[in-house]
């Protein structure tokens, strides 16, 4: 791996997460004692002690008795899958029932395996082995599937999908929503001048910046192409915006990234600022089918933002670089003419 960039494998070698629940201590004393080389164990003796533990923090890895006080481990596992952020993680059944009815409903409610007791720890052990190391693979592919494989941030996919949400969000409930589109100034020239490798470090190092300043849970930081990145901003407004292109300016210059063949001597960036809030046209009129009819997957409405914050961008890059140039998303005009703005503008 290239020094400087994002290694996404070093997340495969952190601990597993396993959570063991069951009523009976003996059980969890014997089966923690064998499952302790796989990974982090956490203990919990009834569901809701479970199901508390499983939202404080995501486990990899159920080991769930199916009968207990209260509520019994397939109430639990019902209660995991209609979770979100829960509905992911394997759950194997550990039980002294071994009915062909209790698996069959067991594995119907989604869980991965069902072990009948008495316990042989070995082959608990090798089974929730194998479930991790296919919770493994899944996560690997899933990171693949929404990350820049250089820089670590979101990619394209997920900034797309995340935007169409956050603009039917921002609609239907009246929230602002700004979105940055930031390109590097003259990074050909770096490129040619300095290397490919330089320039790898050199986007990596945006990144790492943009995603200094998006801190929020709700900020999305995402790879848009090339030297091109995005930040997403639900419930932001207009000045919010505005600010946090300036502090990403500001930080791309306190990184002063020598870039020789520039004038200026660092690498700078142009940032273009698109929001939709209170003060737009059109923003207290209700959403029309035009409005969230698709295009490519994505409804018209964040077609729109994208379309506003690259002629901002555009804009910035026009009139001089290193710089942001700020646009309100007028709901009034009609997309067609929003997505020609910019050809007009470049012939």
């Amino acid at each position: 791996m290239k020094a400087g960039m994002f290694d996404m494998r070093f997340l495969d070698t952190l601990p597993a997460s396993i959570l063991l629940v069951d009523d009976d201590p003996i059980v969890i004393q014997v089966l923690g004692k064998a499952l302790a080389e796989l990974g982090r164990l956490r203990f919990a003796m009834n569901g809701e002690q479970a199901l508390n533990l499983c939202r404080q923090s995501v486990p990899d890895l159920v080991l769930l008795d199916a009968e207990m006080p209260g509520m019994s481990g397939f109430e639990v596992l019902q209660t995991m899958k209609a979770d979100p952020a829960l509905a992911h993680v394997p759950v194997v059944f550990v039980t002294s029932h071994s009915q062909q009815a209790m698996e069959e409903r067991g594995l119907a409610l989604g869980a991965v395996d069902f072990i009948a007791k008495p316990i042989r720890p070995a082959i608990v052990v090798a089974r929730a082995r194998t479930q991790l190391r296919l919770k493994q693979a899944i996560d690997r592919l899933q990171r693949l599937a929404s990350t820049d494989g250089l820089t670590g941030v979101a990619n394209r996919r997920i900034l797309d999908e995340a935007l169409d949400r956050e603009w039917r969000r921002s609609r239907r409930g009246g929230h602002p929503l700004s979105l940055l589109m930031l390109d590097i100034d003259h990074f050909k020239l770096y490129n040619d001048s300095c290397g490919h490798l330089m320039g790898d470090r050199c986007l990596v190092a945006v990144a790492q910046s943009l995603q200094g300043c998006a801190r929020r849970p709700s900020d999305l930081v995402a790879r848009y192409g090339g030297e091109e990145f995005a930040v997403l901003l639900p419930d932001t407004d207009a000045a919010g915006a505005q600010y946090l292109a300036g502090q990403v300016l500001e930080r791309l210059h306190a990184l002063a990234i020598e870039h020789p063949a520039t004038v200026s001597k660092v690498v700078s960036a142009s940032v273009g600022v698109a929001t939709v809030d209170a003060d737009s046209p059109g923003w207290g009129q209700p959403s029309s089918e035009e409005e969230i009819a698709e295009i490519a997957g994505m409804s018209r409405g964040s077609l729109r933002m994208l379309a506003v914050a690259d002629q901002a961008l555009y804009q910035a890059k026009l009139t001089g670089r290193n710089q942001a140039v700020f646009r309100r998303v007028d709901l009034t005009i009609p997309l067609p003419d929003v997505l020609t703005t910019r050809v007009r503008a470049l012939t």
